[in-house]
């Protein structure tokens, strides 16, 4: 499908959406050259290579942004929730992705012509009337707006421009030259690391906690102490094959006579394993037969018509039509089939090997015959109507009042006793195998009430199998008392505090942007990495293994994060992330040794990198790629003092 197609199919409100995010600058990757290209003569406060944005048009991208995600919010923010997120941070990241995406395109040499935009302007219902475009109603509609047209029209070739540039690099990896070199380098581009754990016990907190604190804390987490409803069980396993008796004997005399009997149907018959070549066109079909049947080989085959083949193995001659499987069997070795086709392709097949037949071991036939034979009784009418009467007469008993003791010893069959049974305890999983019949088994148990049966509930899985639950006591939910577990409590009030406390100290050393490695470098048990991304992907893939790396993922066994950090953290930046066990831990980035050249191993793994479906994320890193190439000065001084300006003025509003 053409970009231009992909407009007009999503155009149903495209007016709309390009016409108010014109308005409000709030597009974040989509990009708005006018922003950077009709700025001000006054001071610069981000500036992206040749890119420069005014404090003017930052502080009015700055009011916009915080006003979208105040009202776009559900419910909205409230004026001292929306000073818990940084804003500023938000429209700088923005602004710079912008520019960044601006300098791709025009290296790129994306061009947009003026038909493609008027034909989108065309297609937008908006401006459509009878289905048919209407000057005079996109005239009056932009007239209205208070937009002008230039700005509208240069918002729908920002679109295009970055349609263009995504649509290859996404879905067909048709990546130009210079940047797959630019990325291949980033994939060896070595970065050391500072790793460092905030472990909660090493986190001071005042001994003398008062009980009033602790009681507070319980008061507010009260759900987390909440001991689920449970109830005491009993699981009846009905197993018809313990109700077999003598049925489930079977006479070694009566498999040796099927045996005899049966046998050749237990061989597998000879096979042939055949190699398919497959052409859009019945002429290239027919050329690449008679070069096959010239000797020629399947490299050669594949090379000059640029397609693949596949090998289908095991193919016996019942798996074919009647005529098409006598023509394939007639084959010998290397020989070919004529051209025939499958509706949209053309295929050649050739003979590469015959199977013989295989006879399969005469214990393992006999263990299969006993199972059919034992499968037949069990499934015969006279075995039926025995489990139907079985069954009946457990239903009948507990009708009448009957203990599951009484039932389970007069049909002979067991029953497994479950203790203060949760919905989220394991226990059941050992009696029933299937988890479907064991959800309905567990939801039936908590439908009904005490001393109550569910009805028999058959298995999903198999059909010898059914089992009824039995309900003999029922554990309401309750909150324990704070006096019961005060200790508990304290214990997990402290943790909290560490946590909180924790979390402050990572968040303070990661808010300092390029100084935050020496930060990290001065904590306890500070540890030293080296790594690039081509390091880190052969690892995960157990390709290649050093030291360094298995010692990391044994400390953060998070590829996915460790990717992210080598990805897009600066020199002297920082991240942190909580630990599983509780406590932060902060990655900072101490230096960047730039590859100079890029490997041939490294091309072949960002191809393979992009072929495993990790193309969905190429855009953030090409443009991090780019970032690493351009002069990005951010003067945030000036910034922190518009926003405040900012703030305080709307305050006063």
């Amino acid at each position: 499908m053409s970009i231009l197609n992909t407009f007009r199919n999503a155009s149903r409100s495209f007016f709309i959406k390009i016409l108010f995010g014109a308005i409000t600058l709030s597009f974040c990757l989509l990009g708005f050259g006018d922003i950077f290209r009709n700025y001000s003569a006054s001071r610069t406060v981000i500036s992206v290579d040749k890119a420069r944005i005014s404090a003017e048009a930052f502080i009015r991208e700055y009011s916009n942004e915080k006003q979208n995600i105040k009202n776009n919010s559900s419910p909205p923010l409230t004026d001292k929730e929306l000073k818990n997120i940084d804003i500023k941070e938000i429209v700088i990241e923005n602004i710079i992705n912008r520019s960044v995406f601006e300098q791709i395109i025009r290296r790129i040499g994306i061009v947009i012509p003026k038909r493609s935009i008027f034909s989108v302007v065309q297609s937008i219902p908006d401006f459509q009337v009878k289905g048919a475009f209407s000057e005079r109603v996109y005239e009056d509609t932009i007239r209205r707006s208070g937009v002008g047209e230039g700005v509208f029209l240069a918002q729908i070739r920002d679109h295009l421009e970055h349609e263009q540039l995504l649509r290859p690099l996404v879905t067909s990896f048709r990546i130009p030259a210079f940047i797959r070199e630019q990325i291949a380098k980033e994939f060896e581009t070595e970065k050391t690391l500072l790793v460092a754990k905030l472990a909660l016990d090493d986190i001071p907190v005042k001994k003398d906690l008062s009980d009033d604190e602790v009681k507070q804390y319980y008061e507010i987490n009260k759900d987390k102490y909440k001991i689920p409803e449970c109830r005491d069980l009993s699981v009846l396993v009905i197993d018809c094959r313990s109700l077999a008796g003598e049925a489930s004997e079977v006479d070694p005399a009566e498999v040796e006579a099927r045996f005899q009997e049966t046998r050749l149907s237990y061989d597998q018959p000879e096979t042939r394993d055949f190699e398919r070549f497959s052409f859009e066109t019945k002429k290239d079909a027919d050329k690449a037969w008679n070069m096959i049947n010239a000797g020629e080989s399947s490299i050669t085959i594949k090379k000059k018509f640029a397609i693949r083949s596949d090998i289908i193995r095991g193919i016996r001659l019942s798996d074919l039509p009647e005529q098409f499987g006598k023509d394939l069997f007639e084959l010998t070795i290397n020989k070919t089939s004529s051209v025939c086709s499958s509706g949209e392709q053309f295929h050649v097949y050739r003979l590469v090997k015959i199977n013989a037949p295989k006879m399969q071991n005469k214990n393992e036939i006999k263990k299969q015959i006993r199972e059919e034979i034992l499968n037949e009784r069990l499934n015969s009418p006279d075995f039926y109507e025995k489990v139907k009467s079985i069954k009946n007469e457990i239903d009948d008993g507990f009708g009448s009042g009957n203990s599951i003791d009484e039932i389970a010893k007069k049909t002979g069959l067991k029953f497994v006793k479950l203790k203060s049974f949760a919905r989220s305890s394991r226990e059941m999983e050992k009696i029933v195998k299937d988890e479907a019949t064991r959800n309905e088994l567990i939801q039936g148990a908590f439908d009904i009430e005490e001393n109550q049966a569910t009805q028999i509930i058959e298995s999903k899985e198999d059909d010898l199998l059914s089992y009824v639950v039995y309900v003999k006591k029922i554990n309401k939910a309750d909150i324990p008392q704070f006096e019961k577990i005060s200790g508990q409590v304290k214990s997990d009030y402290i943790a909290y505090i560490k946590e909180k406390e924790a979390s402050k100290t990572a968040q303070e050393i990661v808010g300092k942007g390029n100084d935050a490695a020496s930060d990290v470098k001065k904590l306890k048990g500070v540890k030293i990495y080296k790594l690039s991304k081509k390091d880190l992907i052969m690892a995960v893939q157990r390709q290649k293994m050093n030291g360094d790396i298995i010692k990391l993922l044994k400390e953060i066994p998070n590829p996915n994060l460790l990717l992210g950090v080598i990805s897009t953290t600066r020199k002297g930046e920082a991240i942190n992330c909580k630990l599983p066990e509780g406590g932060q831990v902060l990655i900072a980035v101490q230096d960047v040794s730039v590859a100079v050249t890029a490997s041939d191993e490294s091309r072949n793994i960002f191809k393979k990198h992009l072929e495993s479906g990790a193309s969905n994320d190429i855009i953030s890193v090409i443009k991090d790629v780019f970032k690493e190439k351009l002069e990005i000065e951010v003067n945030r001084k000036v910034i922190e003092d518009l926003t405040q300006s900012n703030d305080k003025s709307e305050e006063n509003d």
